[in-house]
C-alpha cells in the first residue's frame, strides 16, 4: 500500500514548481531567480503598419503591464497557498447531535455553504484552522524584477508592494516611502474549504439542488433533482497580528482586493496623493469602522465580467466616512452593462445612489465633508450643497421627525428615498419650492409632511409612502407622474392652485375621500386610478383644458380591497378635451374589466 506523502514535503514540492523555496519550519519563503514573468507579446509588422510611433509605444507598454500583472497575480496566489492548515473541530457538550461549534473567543471569519449560489453567513458555526504560516519573504539578490524588505515582497525598485506575509509579526506596518502602488491582493486573506463534521468525526451531509428546469413534467412537478453532498465551511486565513497600516503620501493606487478580508484590521491611513481604489479593496474588513478619503481620489475602479460590474470597495461595518479636502474629484464609473446592448449605466459620485451603493453597512453610516469643501457640506449626517440651498442625501438610519433647514429651497432626487424610519418631515423656513423625482420614495413610516409653498413635486416623489395620511399641496403648480401613487392611507389632499396632475399621480390612494381641483388645467392618465373611496360625484373645474378619459378608472385586482368604487359620476366641462394615450381605448379597457364612471358634461 502506497504511503501518503508527508504534508510538508508535498507543500515544498508544490512551491518548488513555482520557483519558491520553503524553509523546513515553513517560516520563510524564498523567491528564486527561476520565478520570472514571461516576455510580453511583441507587436507584429502587420499590427504596427497603421499605427503611429506613439500608439506603438502605448501598446507595448500595455502588453508589458498586462504580463507583469499576470505574473504578480500568479505569484501572490502561490504565496497565499504556501502554508499548512488543519481543521480543528471544537466539541461542545451542549450540542451532541450537531456540527461542532464554538461560542467563546472564536474570531475568524467564515461562511457556511448552503443550497444556493451565494453562501450565507452563520456566525455560530465554527471550525478553527491550525496553521503554519511563513513569517517572511526573501528574494534571490540576482532576481531581475523582485526584491524584499523587512520580509515583505516588492518589485525591484520597490515602487509596488506585492505581498505581505500572513505570519509576519507586528500590529502596525508602515509602508516605506517611495512605494506608489499596493498590488492586487497584497494584504488579502485567502480561503480554504473544510468539511463539516459531527462530534463522532463523521461528515455532515445535506441535499443539494443540482437541476432546476423551467419545465413541468408529466406528474406536474418541476424538473428539479437533488443529490447528497458533504457540507463544507469556507474559512479565511489572514494575518492575525496586523491591526494598522500606514501608507506614505507617495502611494497613488490601491489595487483590487488589496486588503480583502483583513478581518482584524482596524485602521488604514490613506495617503494624500491617492488617486485610485480598486474593486473589493477593503471588502470584508469587519473591524475597519471609519475611512477618510483624500481630496486627491479620482477613480473607483469596478470589476467587470460578462457585462456586469461589481462595486464592493469598502467594508460592510462602516460607521463613518470622511471626505477630506476642498474638492471632490471622483469620476463617474460603470455599475451595470446590459448583455444585449452593451450599454453602460454610470453612477454619478456624490449622489444618493452613490452614497447608498458605495457605503452599504449593517451599521449607521455618518458621511461628513470637510469644512473647507467647495461643493458640499454636511450636518448631522445629512448632505447638502455648499450653501445649503439643496438637500442632497439623508441617510436611511434617520428616524422620527426631521426638520429641513430654513435655507433649503430644493430637495434633490432620491434625497430621502427608503428612509423607512422617518415619521415626520418639517420644512422649517417654508422656502422649499421643488421636490425632485423619487425624493421621498419608499418612506413607509412617513405620516406627516407639510408642502405649503412647494411649486413642483417630481415623479414618484412619494411613491409607496403607505403611512402618509395628510398632504397640503395648496399653491403647488405641478404634480409629477406617480407622485403619490400607492399612498394607501392618504385621506386628505389640498390641491388648490395645482395646475398639472401627472399620470397615476394619486393612483391607489384608497383612503382618499375628497379632492378640490380649483385651478387644475391638466389631469393625466390614471391620475386617480383605484381611488375607490372618492365620490359619489367629482366635479372637474372649468379651468381644466385636458384630462384622460381613464383619469378616474377603477380595476379590480389582488391589491384592491373595495368590491367596487363609490365614484359613480364625473362632471366634466364642455370645453375640456378628454384624451387617451396612444394604443388605449375604452373598448380595450372594458374587455380588461376596467370600470369608468359616467361622464356628465356641463
Amino acid at each position: 500500500m502506497k504511503q501518503e506523502q508527508d504534508p510538508i514535503v508535498r507543500l515544498k514540492a508544490e512551491c518548488a514548481k513555482e520557483g519558491l523555496e520553503l524553509s523546513d519550519d515553513l517560516s520563510t519563503v524564498r523567491v528564486t531567480a527561476r520565478c520570472l514573468p514571461d516576455e510580453p507579446e511583441e507587436l507584429t509588422e502587420e499590427q504596427m503598419e497603421d499605427m503611429t510611433p506613439e500608439e506603438i509605444a502605448r501598446e507595448r507598454k500595455k502588453n508589458l503591464e498586462w504580463e507583469w500583472n499576470s505574473f504578480t497575480g500568479h505569484l501572490v496566489g502561490s504565496l497565499r497557498r504556501a502554508h499548512l492548515y488543519e481543521a480543528v473541530y471544537l466539541s461542545d457538550s451542549k450540542y451532541p447531535d450537531v456540527v461542532y461549534r464554538d461560542f467563546s473567543a472564536f474570531a475568524e471569519a467564515y461562511r457556511v455553504r448552503c443550497d444556493s449560489e451565494e453562501p450565507s453567513w452563520d456566525e455560530t458555526m465554527g471550525v478553527r484552522l491550525s496553521t503554519q504560516l511563513p513569517r517572511a519573504v526573501v528574494v534571490d539578490p540576482d532576481h531581475p524584477c523582485l526584491s524584499a524588505r523587512d520580509g515583505v515582497l516588492f518589485n525591484k525598485d520597490q515602487t509596488e508592494l506585492i505581498w505581505y506575509p500572513y505570519g509576519k509579526a507586528g500590529e502596525t506596518y508602515t509602508v516605506p516611502d517611495g512605494v506608489k502602488k499596493i498590488g492586487k491582493g497584497a494584504f488579502a486573506a485567502t480561503m480554504h474549504t473544510v468539511t463539516q463534521r459531527y462530534q463522532d468525526g463523521s461528515p455532515v451531509e445535506q441535499l443539494w439542488r443540482t437541476v432546476s428546469a423551467n419545465v413541468i413534467d408529466s406528474d406536474g412537478g418541476g424538473g428539479v433533482e437533488y443529490e447528497t453532498r458533504t457540507a463544507k465551511v469556507v474559512k479565511y486565513v489572514f494575518n492575525r497580528d496586523l491591526l494598522r497600516v500606514v501608507l506614505p503620501d507617495t502611494v497613488t493606487e490601491i489595487g483590487p482586493e488589496a486588503f480583502d478580508h483583513c478581518i482584524f484590521l482596524k485602521s488604514v491611513k490613506l495617503p494624500s496623493a491617492l488617486e485610485e481604489i480598486g474593486y473589493k479593496a477593503f471588502k470584508g474588513c469587519k473591524e475597519l469602522r471609519e475611512i477618510s478619503l483624500p481630496d486627491s481620489l479620482e477613480r473607483l475602479t469596478p470589476y467587470e465580467t460578462d457585462g456586469a460590474y461589481y462595486t464592493s470597495f469598502f467594508p460592510d461595518n462602516l460607521e463613518r466616512v470622511n471626505f477630506l479636502g476642498a474638492r471632490c474629484r471622483l469620476q463617474p464609473f460603470a455599475v451595470y452593462q446590459t448583455w444585449r446592448c452593451r450599454t453602460q449605466e454610470l453612477i454619478e459620485p456624490y449622489t444618493p445612489g452613490f452614497f447608498f451603493e458605495m457605503f452599504k453597512s449593517e451599521l449607521d453610516v455618518t458621511i461628513t465633508f470637510a469644512a473647507e469643501n467647495e461643493r458640499f457640506s454636511s450636518e448631522d449626517g445629512v448632505i447638502f450643497n455648499k450653501d445649503k440651498t439643496e438637500l442632497i442625501y439623508c441617510p436611511q438610519w434617520k428616524s422620527g421627525a426631521y426638520t429641513v433647514p430654513r435655507t433649503v429651497t430644493r430637495v434633490r432626487e432620491k434625497a430621502f428615498a427608503n428612509c423607512g424610519e422617518l415619521t415626520r418631515v418639517v420644512f422649517a423656513g417654508g422656502a422649499v419650492t421643488d421636490i425632485e423625482d423619487r425624493a421621498f420614495y419608499g418612506c413607509s413610516s412617513l405620516r406627516e409632511i407639510g408642502l405649503r409653498g412647494v411649486k413642483r413635486v417630481g415623479k414618484e416623489a412619494f411613491l409607496l409612502c403607505t403611512a402618509l395620511g395628510r398632504v397640503d399641496l395648496d399653491g403647488a403648480e405641478h404634480i409629477g407622474d406617480k407622485a403619490f401613487s400607492s399612498c394607501k392611507a392618504l385621506a386628505h389632499i389640498g390641491l388648490r392652485g395645482v395646475e398639472h396632475i401627472g399620470d397615476e399621480a394619486f393612483s391607489y390612494c384608497e383612503a382618499l375621500t375628497h379632492i378640490e381641483l380649483d385651478c387644475v388645467k391638466y389631469i393625466g392618465y390614471k391620475a386617480f386610478e383605484n381611488c375607490s373611496a372618492l365620490g359619489p360625484t367629482v366635479t372637474i373645474p372649468g379651468s381644466c383644458e385636458q384630462m384622460s378619459e381613464f383619469a378616474f378608472s377603477w380595476k379590480k385586482d389582488f391589491s384592491t380591497k373595495a368590491k367596487e368604487p363609490s365614484l359613480k359620476t364625473l362632471r366634466v366641462p364642455q370645453d375640456t378635451r378628454m384624451f387617451n394615450p396612444k394604443g388605449y381605448s375604452r373598448f380595450s379597457h372594458i374587455l380588461d374589466g376596467v370600470y369608468l364612471p359616467e361622464v356628465v358634461r356641463y
